[in-house]
């Protein structure tokens, strides 16, 4: 009797790596390091980026015996930083395209992952004292480049993803005009995502 129990669970566990649907939730760091004063006027020295954090969304579409996959993701973070009165805080919104390739794709999985940004709404403000200033980029480009790693087991999902994202805001812009420049900022750093999900 044991003998099938444990024969049930492997059947199970090996079911639920091969896949063919995950949807999955993660929740990220991205450790980005802008440059805050370009988007400063002011005298005050500016605070240092702490990491954008937040939750997002998988959707994916996994070929079992190639290992071969692709979906959608959704990404909603940002970042809170502030010193000597001066603060900032930003919100990232990102809707990409996933690739990824299990290499091992049994009970565990691991393999590489990237995704291409096709959506973004991205906003960042600073605060000192009663003056507030509100800054958008015109364009938005991004990409990221990973490894993925978890186990799969009657049909629910844990692991965590971690590599490189690439992200540039490009003309950032004062919305009421007061700023007179439109610098740039880099958002890119390494990441990291917790994921749970489950699979069909």
């Amino acid at each position: 009797m044991m003998k099938q129990w444990i024969a049930i669970l492997c059947l199970l566990g090996f079911s639920s790596a091969h896949a063919l649907v995950e949807a999955r939730m993660t929740y990220g760091l991205l450790a980005s390091k802008p440059d805050l004063a370009t988007i400063y006027n002011g005298t005050t020295s500016v605070p240092t980026v702490a990491p954008n954090a937040g939750i997002g969304f998988d959707a994916l579409f996994i070929i079992p015996v190639v290992g071969i996959g692709g979906g959608i993701r959704y990404e909603n973070m940002g970042f809170n930083a502030g010193s000597n009165g001066l603060d900032y805080k930003s919100q990232v919104t990102r809707t990409s395209l996933i690739v990824n390739y299990r290499l091992i794709n049994t009970i565990m999985y691991l393999g590489p992952i990237a995704t291409v940004g096709m959506s973004h709404s991205n906003s960042i403000k600073w605060t000192e004292g009663a003056t507030s200033t509100n800054f958008s980029p015109d364009s938005t480009s991004s990409y990221s480049v990973g490894l993925e790693a978890g186990v799969g087991l009657l049909g629910f999902l844990i692991g965590a993803e971690a590599g490189y994202q690439n992200m540039k805001w490009s003309r950032v812009k004062d919305s009421s005009g007061t700023f007179a420049g439109t610098p740039d900022l880099d958002m890119s750093g390494t990441y990291m995502k917790v994921i749970l999900g489950f699979g069909i």
